[in-house]
């Protein structure tokens, strides 16, 4: 699998910045935007309506600040979509379809179901009011993720999504960096039923240990940190933001993956968190600075 990725530059041409993937999922060979890493996502590819379409969605390793930041551009609010007990004859647990949780994967594996079956993701809940089965939101690690897609009238897995837009615009889905079939979301590329739930997609976290809180950002903020959605293909009428501390998570190349909980349109994106720099370092840094400023200063007294 090699993944091209599209870099956002302000007052520059577009570049393009090659992504390898490797046994350790991504070797990412350039910065984004500001340090935002940008995955856009079609607006044509949701079902059930223009109202659970995802557009797109950024995510910033701030070593000044020691925080990860992301950001998501789509039309189902943060809170959800109130549907009734039934949308379409088929039936919604809570009357209310919205947000699955955001799974980080770190592992290497390549695959993540195998990744989810080791209990090596980690997801963050950030809709207070979803489906997940943890107590409330925050950062977990440990993470095993289960399938709600029945539990709100969904689309068992990206198979059946796919085959359903196909049958109705006859184009494929993509889940911004990744396509729907690619090997990493196997054996959910396959054929699923309904009484099969082994086929059905995980989207939100089913068990794992709390490591820490999120902070819930809003729009200046995220414009502040540098966040540019209007640069993207599309935007929607929503913009979902939130920080944490990076100390949560590994320093390693990641897949981020983010499913409706009806799975009628998922997301994609590929990057990887830094190391921050040691103090020593820096020091070292600002004194090789300062001295190549000292050099130069005295090369220009001599050649007076």
């Amino acid at each position: 699998m090699k993944i091209f990725k599209k870099a956002i530059l302000f007052g520059a041409a577009t570049a393009t910045i090659f992504l390898g993937t490797t046994a350790k999922q991504t070797a990412v060979a350039g910065t984004l935007n500001l340090g935002w890493n940008y995955a856009t996502d079609p607006s044509y590819d949701s079902l059930g309506g223009s109202e659970y379409e995802i557009y797109g969605m950024a995510v910033k390793d701030d070593l000044a600040t020691n925080t990860i930041w992301v950001a998501i551009s789509a039309n189902t609010p943060l809170m959800g979509i109130n549907t009734g007990p039934y949308l379409e004859g088929m039936p919604v647990s809570n009357g209310n379809i919205g947000w699955g949780d955001l799974f980080f994967d770190f592992s290497g594996k390549g695959n993540y179901k195998a990744a989810n079956d080791s209990n090596n993701l980690f997801g963050i809940r950030f809709a207070p009011n979803n489906d997940s089965k943890t107590p409330g939101t925050g950062v977990y690690s440990g993470v095993n993720a289960t399938s709600v897609v029945t539990e709100n009238a969904g689309w068992w897995n990206l198979h059946n999504h796919n085959s359903g837009l196909n049958k109705r615009t006859g184009l494929e889905a993509r889940m911004g960096d990744l396509a729907w079939n690619d090997p990493y979301y196997s054996p959910y590329t396959n054929e699923a039923s309904y009484y099969r739930p082994e086929t059905h997609i995980p989207n939100v976290i089913a068990s794992g240990n709390k490591v820490g809180d999120i902070t819930m950002v809003n729009d200046a903020e995220l414009v502040a940190a540098g966040l540019a959605f209007a640069a993207l293909p599309a935007r929607g009428s929503q913009t979902i933001g939130f920080k944490f501390d990076k100390s949560l998570v590994p320093v390693d190349s990641y897949v981020a993956t983010l499913i409706l909980e009806c799975n009628n349109d998922a997301m994609a994106l590929i990057g990887e968190t830094e190391a921050v720099p040691e103090p020593s370092s820096i020091l070292a840094t600002l004194l090789g600075v300062g001295a190549i400023g000292t050099w130069r200063k005295r090369k220009q007294k001599l050649a007076v």
